[in-house]
């Protein structure tokens, strides 16, 4: 209890800063957002993301192609741990994956009726959940965003851990996020 309780008060003050912090962010393609909580026994990783950069379109699929695209994609993020490579010395394994999506029906937000108009824009949250030895351990997590889904341009990361909160972009040529509030 005490463990998903910090996690959860740890994302959703990170949560709460991010509009001052990303200086009113709005939904752009290629730009991700991933928010990471570090306490004694957990590592929880909340990413957001533009559904088009994962599936290449922001609506219900409408072909059977487009319904394996989305087949596909579920697969690859159940497999988080091979998009979210955690530092070795934390000892963590891959635990509770939430995958939500109101336009493909995914999570609580109910799937818009056939009859309502479409979001323009569409996005897909992921929560992630590792069960460490040592969460505080672990030094860094290396983002594979860029590999997995070619029209990842950034990623804009939060960090909140016990030694406190920390802010960083990465690139695909810097994708080594750091636990420990220093900047790439």
């Amino acid at each position: 209890m005490h463990r998903s309780f910090f996690a959860g008060l740890a994302l959703s003050l990170l949560a709460a800063a991010a509009p001052a912090m990303a200086q009113g962010h709005a939904h752009s393609h290629g730009q991700l957002s991933l928010d990471v909580a570090v306490d004694a026994q957990d590592i929880t990783v909340r990413l957001d993301a533009p559904l088009h950069d994962l599936v290449g379109f922001e609506r219900a699929p409408r072909s059977v192609a487009e319904r394996g695209r989305v087949t596909a994609l579920l697969e690859q993020l159940k497999l988080a741990d091979k998009l979210f490579v955690l530092d070795p010395a934390g000892g963590c394994k891959l635990g509770d994956v939430q995958i939500a999506s109101a336009v493909l029906g995914l999570g609580s937000a109910p799937a818009p009726a056939k009859d309502e108009a479409a979001p323009e824009h569409a996005d897909l949250d992921m929560t992630v959940t590792f069960a460490c030895d040592k969460a505080a351990a672990a030094r860094f997590i290396d983002v594979k965003l860029f590999d997995a889904f070619k029209g990842v341009r950034s990623v804009d990361a939060q960090v909140a851990t016990a030694k406190g909160q920390s802010r960083v972009s990465l690139r695909r040529a810097a994708s080594r996020l750091p636990l420990d509030g220093s900047a790439q």
